[in-house]
């Protein structure tokens, strides 16, 4: 084996590794974001936003690791060719790095999004309740269905 070929992988993975570390920053600077506006409309800092940065880290690194399946037999396969037959293909996590290019692209924007985006989202949904409220206000069981909609409603976007 030469050694040209066998430090042709090791830069790989180097690279390989550099690029899956890229997408927790962003998330991390996504959190610190969302802790920033969260302070800044007066809220109470709970764990479930933590909660939900660790599910978001599960399920972009779910993606991103069936990217590097994908990515590792490619790379495996330009190694042998280009060191039994000298057939030049760049050893390159192609795959990955527009994995963690399209989750950079996703936490940016969420880091950019106006902290008021979610009070005025908050603030519609509490005049759409208490319409609901206006229309059942004679009939305490239709009262009851139209705040228990809305709290699972509440609940479910939190997920």
């Amino acid at each position: 084996m030469e050694i040209q070929g066998i430090e042709k992988l090791i830069a790989a993975a180097w690279i390989t590794a550099c690029v899956l570390i890229t997408p927790v920053l962003f998330i991390i600077f996504d959190l610190w974001a969302g802790i920033r506006k969260a302070i800044e409309r007066g809220e109470k800092i709970t764990s479930n936003g933590l909660r939900r940065t660790f599910a978001k880290i599960a399920k972009y690194y779910n993606v991103l690791l069936a990217l590097l399946v994908i990515d590792a037999i490619q790379m495996a396969g330009f190694w042998y060719v280009d060191t039994y037959y000298e057939h030049n293909f760049p050893v390159f996590p192609f795959i990955v790095l527009i994995g963690a290019i399209g989750v950079g692209i996703i936490e940016v924007k969420s880091i950019y999004e106006k902290a008021d985006e979610k009070t005025k989202r908050q603030t519609s949904d509490v005049a759409l309740l208490a319409g609901e409220l206006a229309k059942h206000k004679s009939d305490p069981a239709e009262l009851a269905k139209a705040v228990a909609e809305y709290l699972n409603k509440d609940k479910e976007e939190k997920k």
